[in-house]
């Protein structure tokens, strides 16, 4: 068989691709909104801090601790945090200049690298922040420079883990939902590739969607005209047909793929998607004149 590409095996597999790209779309828009409402990240990024800051506390203790206190009434932090609301970000800039301002309440102005040191040792209370700190400068060439750069890294490499902390839960959510959506929309694989092989008017409506989104260039979104294509080849309305365990053993091992396919994100497919367009790019050249012409399939 071939088809608009040449290649009916080509054509289905760049349906199936450009139907796993578009529910990955969706997982994404829906674990973003459901971070937004449940304030995710900034949650995460104020627990990572409260453990910066007071390790040796509790999460609960942590927010009655004096340096934290102080850390979130600076107006460098408030200034990011707008109507008390955690930010989902701190770049390590601002962490670095609110705690080396801190540490330095009797210096006002600019500081020697002596200054921050000493503030350090007398003005911040005995815990195992001013050891942290202190440990920091050990390794820097004792300016007031190194001595920022050295403590925007250390926020920094904290800050990864609690950033790998935040994926693997994100991950765990794109699962969910993967899961959710596969089984909302009946998203068989095993089902969809069948389609798609037997009927070669709803394969060339895929095919065509697929490549107007590749030749955008950039992830479709959720709301784009090519994700009313889905109807077409997703929905209950053939799923009657499941009388018997054979066939919903089928199902199930269809929809366990496309959910393990959605759960590898937007990016990933959009990417396999643009590398099969670009096979067709460079596809079967023209036949020659007085050639047999291949049999439409």
């Amino acid at each position: 068989m071939t088809g608009l590409l040449g290649s009916s095996v080509l054509e289905v597999a760049i349906g199936i691709v450009f139907v796993y790209l578009l529910l990955a779309v969706f997982c994404t828009t829906a674990n973003e909104w459901i971070a937004a409402v449940l304030k995710s990240r900034g949650v995460l990024l104020q627990q990572g801090i409260a453990r910066l800051l007071a390790p040796d506390r509790s999460l609960a203790e942590a927010a009655q601790d004096p340096v934290v206190a102080q850390f979130y009434n600076h107006p460098l932090i408030k200034s990011v945090m707008g109507d008390n609301k955690m930010p989902s970000y701190l770049s390590g800039r601002t962490f670095a200049k609110t705690i080396m301002d801190l540490a330095t309440p009797r210096q006002p102005g600019s500081i020697s690298f002596a200054d921050l040191e000493n503030g350090i040792k007398n003005d911040l209370p005995q815990g195992s922040l001013r050891t942290s700190l202190l440990a920091v400068l050990q390794g820097t060439h004792q300016t007031i420079e190194d001595a920022q750069r050295s403590i925007e890294a250390w926020y920094d490499d904290h800050m990864d883990r609690v950033s790998g902390l935040y994926k693997r839960k994100t991950q765990l959510w794109t699962l969910i939902l993967a899961t959710i959506i596969t089984i909302a929309t009946n998203a068989d694989t095993l089902h969809m590739a069948s389609r798609l092989w037997v009927e070669p008017t709803l394969r060339n409506a895929m095919v065509e969607s697929a490549r107007s989104s590749a030749a955008n260039g950039q992830v479709p979104t959720a709301s784009d005209q090519a994700a009313g294509k889905l109807g077409l080849i997703l929905g209950w309305k053939d799923g009657g047909d499941l009388k018997d365990g054979g066939k919903w053993g089928e199902r199930i091992v269809g929809w366990v793929l496309t959910i393990l396919a959605v759960s590898l994100g937007a990016p990933f497919w959009f990417d396999i998607l643009n590398r099969f367009m670009n096979l067709r790019s460079a596809g079967t050249p023209p036949a020659k004149k007085g050639d047999q012409q291949p049999a439409a399939g």
